[in-house]
């Protein structure tokens, strides 16, 4: 980490913050911590916008998802193509014998440990799929869980002004 702020380090800070950069980003790309980046942007009269920040956060997370959906659909496509290789023929092989000569056999199937090896490949395939999945399908729980959280609130709101409001009649 370098002694000083340098004029260097200002024109890089206003770069990136122009850029829509976030502070952790910042303070990485130019070596320095976050409170320090933090103090000089705030002597340069630069803030962050909270709603901008979540929303390149937000982008940031469906990305993501994109990328866990495509990884989930690239190893169930892996998985089918290792389990088409359980009954297909196979060639083996071995190096031996006193002149270290190369043999090999066609088998009409893979060999038992083979085969054994495929299913546990193509299961391991599967199970990171299902996980992937899962983890998609998680942030949408927890999506609507803070959805839930938000109307039971306002529910509850409506339901106090209510009470306040009944409690002046005269019932």
């Amino acid at each position: 980490m370098a002694a000083g702020w340098s004029d260097e380090d200002s024109r890089r800070l206003t770069e990136l913050h122009a850029e829509g950069k976030s502070l952790h980003f910042i303070a990485g790309e130019i070596g320095r911590s976050k409170q320090t980046v933090s103090r000089y942007a705030k002597s340069l009269g630069l803030e962050w916008d909270r709603a901008t920040t979540a929303k390149a956060a937000e982008a940031v997370h469906v990305d993501n998802k994109a990328r866990r959906v495509a990884l989930e659909e690239r190893l169930l496509v892996e998985a089918q193509k290792i389990m088409d290789q359980l009954w297909e023929p196979t060639v083996v092989f071995a190096f031996g014998g006193k002149d270290n000569t190369y043999e090999e056999h066609t088998l009409t199937q893979p060999t038992f440990g083979d085969q054994k090896a495929i299913v546990q490949t193509a299961t391991t395939a599967i199970r990171e799929s299902t996980r992937l999945h899962e983890m998609n399908a998680g942030s949408n729980a927890d999506h609507s869980k803070a959805m839930l959280v938000k109307m039971q609130a306002a529910l509850l709101e409506l339901h106090a002004e209510e009470d306040e409001d009944s409690s002046g009649d005269p019932r």
